[in-house]
């Protein structure tokens, strides 16, 4: 990606200076958006696990220990997870399973989302000779995996994938039968989160070109995908480079002229540094919610004199 940016330079600073600052300041704000889909997601599946926190201390659990995810191997945002979760009152296994089912059913809702994306991503894919090759790879990967998510949805298949999981652990079992509604808010609140994360794409790429209607369909999918993709190459923290080389492709169809590669480029990173910019955002007013709250504790303890 590196490379790639230093030999284009010229056309990614080129895409910055062209970026409209309210573009960018609404790009922001669909981010942000999305994550706060992607907590009642989290949120939806724990109450569906038979346990409830509050939607500050889920956006907590979420947004803190989501910055785990910029350390390479992707398993670190779940052990922080678990240890805020252990801190708001939940099991660690229940706050471990509460992420593991939103990523399932969430990465579920990408692939079906990120089917809308598929020819465009083909076609962009066609014209690069750096990095066609291995985004088609991913996008095979993908259509394989469609059917495999969708049977796995099924809240009677995903209680015993849950069972198996928790009988590997050494932790005891569920007591019931993950519900269909459940399992439906789950998906319903990623696939929102999904669109808002796709119009965040969308407004970088509308101050370039003129996408449309169809640009936005095309920009929901191709980062429903991008994400799901680099949520699984866990030796990139947050999928550095993976995600980018997907997005790519899937701009370059709707950009103009022959430097279309590099402008995509920049898009794809000033969308990284604005992912980067709400991460901090919301895991720093998660923060200051904690530090309240201390506070708030200390002045509504008596004071024992000595």
């Amino acid at each position: 990606m590196v490379y790639s940016v230093v030999t284009q330079w010229k056309q990614v600073s080129q895409a910055w200076l062209g970026l409209a600052w309210q573009s960018v300041a609404l790009s922001l704000v669909a981010a942000i958006a999305g994550m706060l889909a992607n907590v009642m997601a989290w949120r939806a599946s724990l109450k569906d696990l038979e346990h409830e926190v509050s939607f500050v201390s889920a956006a907590r659990i979420n947004f803190i220990g989501a910055l785990g995810k910029y350390l390479p191997g992707s398993v670190w945002a779940y052990v922080m997870q678990m240890e805020f979760g252990r801190r708001a009152g939940l099991p660690r296994a229940r706050a471990f399973l509460a992420s593991i089912v939103a990523l399932g059913l969430g990465t579920t809702a990408a692939l079906a989302v990120g089917t809308l994306a598929l020819p465009s991503l083909f076609d962009g894919a066609k014209a690069a000779e750096s990095y066609g090759s291995s985004v088609r790879v991913a996008l095979y990967i993908v259509m394989v995996l469609v059917p495999i998510a969708l049977i796995c949805a099924i809240p009677q298949v995903l209680t015993r994938l849950i069972q198996l999981l928790l009988r590997v652990l050494r932790r005891p079992p569920l007591t019931h039968t993950l519900s269909w509604g459940g399992v439906l808010r789950v998906v319903g609140w990623a696939a929102v989160g999904w669109v808002c994360f796709g119009i965040h794409l969308w407004l970088l790429a509308n101050a370039q070109a003129a996408p449309g209607v169809d640009g936005l369909f095309r920009s929901i999918g191709a980062f429903a995908l991008a994400l799901t993709v680099g949520v699984f190459a866990i030796f990139a923290p947050s999928g550095l480079g993976v995600r980018e080389a997907v997005l790519v492709a899937a701009l370059v169809p709707s950009l103009p002229g022959h430097n279309a590669a590099g402008i995509a480029y920049g898009i794809a990173l000033m969308s990284r540094m604005l992912f980067i910019l709400a991460d901090a955002l919301m895991a720093g007013a998660a923060a200051l919610t904690t530090l309240r709250d201390r506070r708030s504790a200390r002045v509504a303890t008596p004071q024992v004199e000595d």
